[in-house]
């Protein structure tokens, strides 16, 4: 079952990455603190909170001036972190890796907002994940990326990500359904590479 949840990983994000890879460097790259709050064991929340850091790429398709909504392809890359995962004796490390479309639809003249649905890999390490009848310290699945965020516009090259909210589903094996709702809420510094 893993091994068809990568498959289909690959399969959807695929097309994605080489049309991006098609049409040059980015339009915006943006670098962002993230907070997150976890669930485990999953089916109760035993929440827990991570913080790290997320990278977006996006390159637009259709749509390139600031006049009306843009159709996109952004690649995400996000790391986070915990000490402690619920009041266990250790922690969590999170990274995802994500490539889907993202549309960008301007609100005011210097406001953007986006809506995005993104699928990838999770990784999870330093931790304790069931296999068998033992725990392994790192474990792989499949992810999930609904979000949405606002970027306001200082000048030509330099926007502020004011929010950014998502939703991130991953299917990490534990002790009960193997899947887990984080929710992840960022802020950073946008680069227009092509004002």
């Amino acid at each position: 079952m893993k091994k068809i949840g990568i498959f289909l990983a690959v399969l959807l994000f695929a097309p994605s990455f080489l049309v991006a890879q098609s049409i040059g460097l980015p339009q915006q790259i943006n670098l962002r603190y993230n907070a997150q709050i976890s669930n485990a064991p999953a089916g109760t929340c035993g929440c827990f909170a991570l913080q790290g850091v997320g990278l977006d790429a996006n390159w637009n398709l259709f749509g390139f001036d600031k006049k009306r909504a843009t159709l996109g392809v952004v690649a995400d890359f996000d790391v986070v972190h915990t000490a402690t995962v619920s009041n266990a004796n250790y922690g969590l490390t999170l990274s995802t890796f994500t490539f889907g479309p993202r549309v960008t639809v301007p609100a005011k003249k210097k406001i953007e907002v986006f809506g995005q649905t993104l699928f990838g890999l999770a990784y999870g390490s330093g931790s304790q994940f069931p296999s068998g009848d033992t725990l392994i310290p790192s474990a792989s699945s499949f992810a999930l990326n609904l979000g949405a965020g606002g970027d306001y516009q200082l000048n030509k090259r330099i926007s502020i990500r004011v929010l950014q909210l998502d939703y991130v589903r991953t299917q990490l094996p534990n002790t009960s359904s193997n899947w887990q709702n984080n929710l992840r809420v960022g802020s950073g510094v946008t680069l227009n590479l092509h004002p």
